[in-house]
């Protein structure tokens, strides 16, 4: 699948620039104003926005505004771009819902560094049918959260904060992340607001559902971990309060293979991670299938990372 990349901007060299540096990787759409820009977005199914900031009659900030307020098309990623970055103009497009904010000169000293953006854009926006406004919040400040730290941390900080940030979001007491290699775990981390016991890989091979888990290679809910069903650690979780336990995998498989494969996960892609989220408040289906789905997603980012280490 080639995804859709709106080029907005009244500079035609900034056209040029674009399509000879990221033109490759996208299938670039090219307009010089916000009007043009409307027309596109309803005939084009973009995917992703790069909107220049300033440009005569409606800017890159009103045409930002206008579009967060759009009920079909709010969704669309939007990474306003400029020549002249300064803290107030990020902040201002970062309030009105801009994506991300990039300064221009990056498309010549860093293209890499921006075509890893738009993947992590692209691998994180997730269209759930008849999410609650709740959720709907939650995800949209989870991914903003984590393109923010994209930009410049390295894979043990994106990981720390990235399971922080899901624990404060979505109100989990406790998250656990293995590196998984060959059906052999290494811990990475352990963090929540429970004082659980920091379970080591050898505790981790003892459990039945970890090996269940090896074998299946899928996302898992259990709201009664410490009885019968799927849980790990049982007489902890049961010691806590924690009935609610999410498994999530993550997998060998990088952003830019995620989104070349339509946005899936090859049936064949070994595992790279384990992630289990552990809760006092019972987890609904619709809460287990966004949370899973940001995991899986975010991981192929973190699978990149983990490759430079």
């Amino acid at each position: 699948m080639e995804y859709k990349v709106l080029v907005i901007d009244d500079d035609k060299m900034m056209h040029f620039v674009a399509k000879n540096l990221i033109g490759s990787e996208y299938e670039l759409h090219h307009v010089y104003n916000v009007q043009e820009a409307v027309d596109a977005i309803a005939d084009d199914g973009i995917n992703l926005i790069l909107s220049d900031i300033h440009m005569p009659g409606v800017d890159g900030l009103d045409f930002l505004e206008s579009l967060m307020l759009d009920s079909e098309r709010k969704n669309i990623p939007v990474l306003i771009m400029t020549s002249l970055p300064t803290v107030e103009k990020e902040k201002e497009a970062l309030n009105l819902g801009a994506a991300d904010f990039i300064d221009k000169k990056l498309f010549k000293d860093d293209p890499r560094g921006i075509i890893e953006l738009i993947n992590a854009k692209l691998v994180t926006t997730l269209e759930l049918k008849a999410l609650p406004e709740r959720l709907q919040l939650n995800k949209k400040e989870f991914v903003k959260k984590l393109m923010e730290e994209v930009h410049t941390g390295d894979f043990f900080t994106v990981a720390r904060r990235l399971c922080s940030m899901a624990n404060n979001i979505f109100s989990i007491d406790y998250t656990f992340f293995w590196t998984v290699h060959d059906r052999d775990p290494r811990m990475v981390l352990g963090v929540g607001s429970k004082p659980m016991h920091l379970f080591g890989p050898d505790d981790l091979e003892k459990e039945k559902t970890f090996h269940e888990f090896l074998d299946e290679k899928k996302p898992y809910l259990s709201n009664h971990a410490f009885g019968d069903e799927k849980g790990i650690f049982k007489e902890a979780s049961k010691k806590e309060n924690l009935p609610a336990e999410i498994g999530i995998p993550l997998y060998a498989v990088t952003d830019k293979e995620y989104l070349k494969n339509g946005r899936k996960i090859p049936p064949d892609a070994d595992l790279f991670g384990y992630v289990v989220m552990k809760r006092n408040k019972l987890v609904t289906t619709k809460e287990f299938t966004l949370i899973s789905n940001l995991f899986i997603q975010s991981g192929t980012i973190l699978w990149r990372m983990y490759q430079r280490i």
